[in-house]
């Protein structure tokens, strides 16, 4: 890691990693999962077993709504730094190279790996070419977690051709707002809604485009954006000194952003039990009610948010060697990860344990499995230099 790196940053960035292998843990268990078996891009999950447990639900719904988009605004704090120190050109060759390199790796050779069990749960087959004209034709090359990293690319060369006055102009409005955080929570909240919740009513909460590698999910393109690019311009300038009072964010303790956090969350699972009962009987157009919905998702989003944030900076004092280890490796860790959950996941469909202990096993072994493999292999140096 790079010495002017802030060391809290670092560690929730990992933190946030080993949330998405659980996360990813927690698919083929919950009770919403389901396989298509005629085309397993599909399904929910590339597999899916037949325990499932309720807390696989809440734990997934609490990640999904807010965790890639921290992602997203971490991965924009430095890049201004970046962009000053490198020259927009050099920084985007290197972005390339540390993004561009892994993404190839990851959707031509890992995550068809990771997919092979799915094909053999479809056809009983352990056909290679089988398996690949599959994967690639009727499945349409499925893109799995490197999503994340082309999407963080293309952001990346958006932010090479704005203009350095757009970044600290919206760094300086932003100190501003942070004197009074109320509006400053307003301001977010519209600007995120906006970016949110029309594109959702008219495309669907779920839908994904199908191009292949070049896959993502509609709906939140712009929405990771508006995070990415908002991180983006607070790293223009002293955020640390604005958004932290007393090392409290906001001048709000971590324990205050926790309840909010966690209420926040609970509104969102109290309305979705209990809306589709209430629009099945004519009580609430369907529409109203995912408009709701992606008002509460808002909210819980960047609660969520700014609790990490405040949970981090206010606990992470002295730097500990395993986390820190944890923090050198957690991008190549994000980058495998895929392969173990899904061939554990597939070994352990047949063997009568209790959900969580699946989910424990698949987790655990998933996290130090990849863990140990890019610590080793990133004393190779031309692998050091990219991941």
């Amino acid at each position: 890691m790079e010495k002017n790196r802030n060391l809290w940053i670092d560690y929730l960035r990992s933190a946030l990693t080993v949330l998405v292998v659980a996360h990813h843990s927690s698919l083929a268990y919950t009770t919403f999962a389901y396989f298509d078996t005629k085309a397993y891009i599909n399904s929910t999950n590339p597999i899916v077993d037949n325990s499932r447990w309720t807390a696989m639900d809440i734990f997934e719904n609490f990640n999904d709504i807010f965790f890639m988009s921290l992602m997203f605004f971490i991965s924009g704090l430095f890049v201004y730094r970046g962009l000053m120190k490198k020259g927009r050109q050099t920084f985007l060759v290197d972005r390339i190279k540390r993004l561009g390199i892994p993404f190839i790796l990851g959707v031509s050779l890992l995550i068809p790996i990771a997919y092979f069990p799915s094909f053999y749960l479809n056809n009983h087959s352990i056909d290679i070419a089988e398996f690949i004209k599959d994967f690639l034709q009727n499945q349409q090359w499925p893109v799995g977690p490197p999503w994340f990293i082309w999407i963080l690319l293309l952001f990346n060369a958006i932010a090479v051709i704005i203009s350095s006055k757009f970044y600290t102009s919206i760094s300086e409005a932003t100190s501003q707002l942070t004197k009074n955080p109320s509006r400053f929570f307003v301001v977010i909240f519209i600007f995120v809604s906006l970016a949110f919740i029309p594109i959702s009513l008219w495309v669907g909460q779920y839908k994904w485009t199908g191009f292949g590698p070049f896959d993502f999910q509609v709906n939140r393109l712009l929405f990771y954006f508006i995070f990415f690019i908002f991180g983006t311009c607070v790293g223009s300038g002293e955020w640390e000194n604005h958004f932290f009072t007393n090392n409290k964010f906001l001048n709000k303790t971590w324990q205050f952003w926790l309840i909010l956090c966690l209420f926040s969350y609970l509104l969102v699972e109290l309305f979705t039990y209990n809306v589709w009962d209430i629009v099945r009987a004519g009580k609430l157009h369907v529409n109203l009610a995912w408009a709701i919905f992606d008002l509460l998702f808002v909210v819980s989003c960047i609660s969520s948010s700014f609790a990490f944030l405040s949970i981090f900076k206010q606990n992470i004092h002295k730097q500990y060697n395993l986390w820190t280890n944890l923090s050198a490796n957690a991008f190549g860790i994000y980058l495998i990860h895929y392969i173990f959950i899904t061939w554990l996941q597939f070994a352990l469909l047949n063997v009568s344990l209790p959900v969580f202990i699946k989910f424990l096993i698949v987790f655990i072994v998933t996290l130090f499995a990849s863990w140990t493999i890019i610590n080793f292999a990133r004393k190779l140096k031309i692998v050091n230099q990219i991941i």
